[in-house]
């Protein structure tokens, strides 16, 4: 059960469209159920879900700070964030990075910003977002190694 949570989760890192944290956390849960909670106990499952919690953020946090990194004022940051959220509702898996690219230009654009300057904070969405998915990506690493060092024993 953990190394399929696992191995979901690590698809969903580079395919959004997959709660890739959550499903390694449900992964995390069934191992300690199925083995009587001897090696994954409850203080872990709860450190897992905080992380869980945490990882989910990473990739609007992101995007938010990719964004003002590259120059974005506040509609660009808004911009990018709704961008994110609603391309992955539409374009999956893809569409988080195209729509924090496509929403934060557009923003900054409709804010009245030259063209140079609305692209360039698109592209810092994008960097941002890229780099939520990194973090997401060792979060996930890191559940796991714990996870399996617990259950046998590194």
């Amino acid at each position: 059960m953990l190394l399929l949570g696992l191995g979901a989760g690590a698809i969903g890192v580079v395919l959004p469209a997959l709660p890739a944290v959550p499903l390694a956390f449900l992964g995390v849960v069934l191992a300690g159920w199925i083995t009587g909670f001897a090696g994954i106990d409850a203080s872990f499952i709860v450190w897992a879900a905080v992380l869980t919690l945490l990882a989910q953020g990473v990739d609007l946090i992101g995007t938010w700070l990719g964004s003002r990194y590259f120059g974005a004022r506040r509609a660009g940051v808004i911009g990018g964030v709704i961008g994110a959220l609603v391309g992955l509702v539409v374009l999956p898996p893809w569409g988080l990075l195209i729509g924090a690219l496509a929403g934060a230009t557009l923003a900054e654009s409709l804010a009245g910003r030259p063209g140079a300057e609305a692209i360039k904070s698109g592209v810092g969405a994008l960097v941002g977002t890229l780099g939520g998915v990194f973090g997401k990506g060792v979060i996930l690493l890191l559940i796991g190694v714990m996870a399996f060092v617990r259950l046998f024993g590194g």
